[in-house]
């Protein structure tokens, strides 16, 4: 009797996109493109809009917020959201390209990766600005997604729900980037 041993043939490991070429293979594809976009798409704003000359402004009322707050953004941490999305959506359409899916699904896979990616980010913000749990320090005075502070102080709810942490925000903000893409797969292809 032969052993059992993985396979990680490209062919294996990409079935369900290779043998899409007109079924759900390719919208779960872009799903997944969108999913990895709009985690990528909010680490980059977030990274490279702290460093943004312009204070954030909240992304509900546009008012001037402390750079580091949920729901805060900036131009560059935008730019830096749809460059991160771009990134991805760029990987995917050459994914599709060597697996010989086509230009179509290689030109769907990069815009709906850009546009899912970015929607999700911004989704991100939005949930911070507006229900994320937030907590105060009241020893440093200062807000943070944390139950515990970095300075090892409890912290205290002051706004938001308090099952909605940041890890459920990300995984919300995931879903949304994935779904935009889908649909936007959905209907290109």
């Amino acid at each position: 009797m032969a052993a059992w041993r993985p396979s990680w043939r490209s062919s294996d490991l990409f079935s369900s996109f290779s043998a899409g070429a007109s079924g759900h293979g390719q919208i779960w594809f872009l799903a997944c493109a969108g999913a990895m976009a709009a985690v990528n798409a909010d680490t980059w704003a977030t990274e490279l809009g702290v460093l943004s000359r312009h204070p954030p402004r909240l992304i509900t009322t546009g008012r001037r917020v402390e750079v580091g707050t949920s729901g805060g953004i900036t131009w560059l941490g935008t730019g830096a959201s749809l460059a991160g999305a771009l990134f991805i959506g760029l990987l995917a359409g050459l994914a599709a390209l060597i697996l010989g899916q086509g230009w179509a699904v290689a030109a769907a896979s990069l815009l709906g990766a850009a546009v899912g990616g970015t929607a999700g980010s911004l989704f991100d913000s939005l949930l911070g600005a507006t229900v994320q749990a937030i907590y105060r320090c009241d020893t440093c005075g200062k807000e943070t997604e944390s139950k515990i502070h970095r300075c090892g102080t409890e912290t205290r709810l002051v706004r938001g729900w308090p099952w909605l942490g940041n890890d459920v925000v990300n995984f919300l903000a995931s879903a949304v980037g994935a779904l935009v893409a889908a649909a936007m797969g959905w209907g290109l292809l």
